[in-house]
C-alpha cells in the first residue's frame, strides 16, 4: 500500500467531521509525511476555504480525539508564533 492511500484510509477512518478528515489530510500533505508542521490557522483558513473559527474548532477536536497534537510556539521574548501539528 502505498503512502496516499494510507492517508486517505487513515484519514477516511477518522471519527471526525468532513472538515476533520480535510484538515488531518491538509497537515499530513505539507509536513511532506514527517507527520509535523509549523503553520498559522489564517494559512489553513485559507488554503481550505473555510473561516479561521471552523479551523480552530476542529483542530481541537482533532486533539481531544487524540489524532494531533497542537505545540503552542513563542519566540524568545515571548511572542507567540503559529503552532505546531503533529500527527499521532
Amino acid at each position: 500500500m502505498d503512502d496516499n492511500t494510507l492517508k486517505y484510509r487513515v484519514a477516511g477512518n477518522l471519527k471526525t467531521s468532513t472538515t476533520g478528515k480535510y484538515l488531518f489530510t491538509l497537515i499530513y500533505d505539507l509536513s511532506n509525511g514527517q507527520g509535523r508542521i509549523q503553520i498559522s490557522i489564517g494559512k489553513l483558513s485559507d488554503i481550505l476555504k473555510i473561516s479561521e473559527s471552523a479551523v480552530r474548532s476542529n483542530l481541537h477536536r482533532l486533539e481531544q480525539k487524540g489524532y494531533i497534537l497542537i505545540r503552542k510556539i513563542f519566540e524568545s521574548d515571548g511572542t507567540r508564533k503559529a503552532n505546531e501539528y503533529i500527527i499521532k
